[in-house]
């Protein structure tokens, strides 16, 4: 999945859990969530994509990572009485792992899931001494981005893909419309936390 794919699954899920616990999403939560969401990407992809220091291109996508961080998060946040960010936190972290799965299935191709268990489970069908697939590891955030983009579009055009894009199209809808239901949570502490930023400067 790509991030914003990721941030909606994140959000939409999110959203319908605060609800059903009586709750509209807070911003702070609702930033940790959009971190959470991205989190195995931002430290996944620039160690293997820029510094070629992950062996399988997986670390912080495995189970074996993820369930100790939120839980560890978790543990800590209720220590300091700020278990909601966590939460969320850990929401959007877990929703990541089989997000990353879903687009093999819905596009039809072969399942993946092998990170989900990585080191215990190695990449199928690839040579082990070098099993990054694309550019690989070291040629960089961009390359690497591009190659796999083009690709995803060239499975978009596909009479699937473009069923998948409907639905996809469905969903960020409904997620921009929740969103602002929901009174645009995070927006206002974002734009304050920017302007800090900024004044700084």
């Amino acid at each position: 999945m790509f991030p914003w794919e990721h941030l909606a699954v994140g959000y939409l899920c999110y959203s319908l859990f605060a609800h059903l616990r009586g709750r509209t999403p807070s911003g702070p939560a609702t930033l940790a969530l959009v971190v959470g969401t991205q989190f195995p990407d931002l430290v996944d992809k620039p160690l293997t994509w820029t510094f070629d220091v992950l062996p399988a291109g997986v670390f912080a996508h495995s189970l074996f990572v993820a369930v100790p961080l939120v839980t560890l998060a978790i543990a800590v946040a209720w220590r300091v009485d700020r278990t909601e960010p966590a939460i969320a936190f850990a929401v959007g972290y877990l929703l990541h792992l089989p997000g990353d799965v879903f687009p093999s299935i819905a596009l039809g191709n072969d399942l993946t899931y092998w990170f989900l268990f990585w080191p215990a489970m190695e990449r199928p069908g690839v040579d082990i001494s070098n099993p990054i697939v694309g550019p690989g590891g070291g040629a960089g955030i961009l390359t690497n981005t591009r190659f796999y983009f083009l690709n995803y579009i060239g499975e978009l055009m596909s009479p699937r893909g473009l069923v998948f894009v409907g639905v996809e199209l469905l969903m960020l809808g409904t997620v921009a419309w929740l969103w602002l239901r929901d009174g645009r949570p995070g927006a206002r502490l974002l734009a304050r936390l920017l302007g800090r930023r900024s004044s700084r400067h």
